[in-house]
């Protein structure tokens, strides 16, 4: 019988306590042609109690391990991966047929939740709880009247959302969850991954919970709420094909109605107009600020340099603005521009007109 191996998978958190365990599981899907993994962090020692490594993992991208590994049970697989907190990533790198989330920062979470939408694809979001040794999933599918992750969030919730400066990497303190718990809440992903690439919906806005401690196993539905702070809007996705080293943002915001009125925005994603230290320095600049190298944010004391609220532009306006090139103004293949004007956007990924 041929191998069906049409279906392509994104993984968030891909080399964790649930990430590390679920990798190999993908590989040995026949429905699955092409895996992208984004993981920002590196093994450590201490990883080797709860995750699925090796002793010479340690110290390695845990992007690149699990990507080596899904290599190795199956040659023939596609895949790609990232060593980058997922907010810093390219929209466009997140397209396929189903995301699947092992993650343990609420802000990482949210950010996952988003673009699924944005891109009208199911989400299966894991997590587990060492204290109780609880292992769950969430099933999300976009739709009008579909339940988001966020649909279940109060005023606490967001509360609790880590602090941090656009696009750069907290620490989050680890689970501590055993390996075990880990490798059940990766089984019950793929097992419901593989669901949904045979068509199988069925779960769609329900969460699956085992309570291991006590042998329990509860489902539990989700209901849109009404009240979201999330708009769960989805994308229609229009590819532009250009050469990001020839092209402006005049080229950009051309493809507005109204070019007095234009503008064009990479959603969560800010540019940065000036960096500070805490020396005294500043530096202008415009450029994207998620794309802007270490050696950029580098202070000439040797310290990193850090935009507050008020150095960063959620968009960029045509009537304040000259021509700047696209890949200095730090724009990349696989980047979603939202281009509008007069209350109508439209949404772009953008492509090299040489592929």
């Amino acid at each position: 019988m041929k191998r069906d191996s049409s279906k392509t998978v994104i993984v968030v958190g891909a080399g964790g306590n649930i990430g590390s365990h679920l990798a190999p599981h993908l590989a040995r899907m026949p429905e699955v042609g092409r895996v992208t993994l984004i993981d920002k962090d590196f093994y450590e020692a201490t990883n080797l109690r709860s995750q699925d490594i090796t002793l010479r993992d340690v110290g390695k991208s845990k992007a690149a391990v699990q990507a080596r590994r899904l290599k190795k049970i199956n040659p023939a697989l596609e895949v790609r991966f990232f060593t980058d907190a997922v907010e810093r990533v390219q929209v466009g790198a997140m397209r396929g047929d189903v995301i699947l989330a092992c993650l343990d920062s609420r802000i990482a979470r949210q950010s996952v939740n988003q673009l699924a939408w944005r891109l009208g694809l199911p989400l299966i979001d894991a997590g587990v709880q060492a204290d109780g040794l609880l292992a769950r999933i969430n099933l999300y599918v976009p739709s009008p009247d579909a339940a988001c992750l966020e649909c279940a969030w109060d005023n606490g919730d967001y509360a609790l959302l880590e602090q941090a400066y656009p696009c750069q990497a907290q620490k989050i303190a680890p689970t501590n969850a055993p390996s075990s718990l880990g490798a059940m809440a990766a089984s019950l992903q793929a097992i419901e991954c593989r669901k949904i690439l045979a068509g199988d919906v069925s779960f769609s806005n329900h969460q699956a919970l085992i309570d291991a401690a006590h042998h329990n196993h509860y489902v539990t539905r989700f209901g849109r709420n009404p009240r979201c702070r999330f708009d769960h809007r989805m994308w229609r996705i229009e590819e532009l094909s250009l050469r990001l080293d020839r092209s402006t943002t005049d080229d950009l915001l051309g493809l507005a109605a109204n070019s007095d009125s234009a503008y064009a925005r990479l959603e969560s994603k800010p540019f940065v107009k000036r960096l500070t230290c805490g020396c005294g320095r500043a530096k202008k600049m415009l450029h994207l600020y998620c794309s802007l190298s270490a050696a950029a944010r580098r202070c000439g004391c040797g310290r990193t340099m850090m935009a507050a609220g008020f150095d960063l532009a959620e968009k960029l306006e045509a009537r304040a603005l000259r021509p700047i090139n696209l890949r200095r103004l730090g724009l990349r293949i696989g980047d979603i521009v939202s281009v509008g004007s007069d209350g109508r956007e439209n949404h772009y990924e953008i492509v090299d007109d040489r592929v």
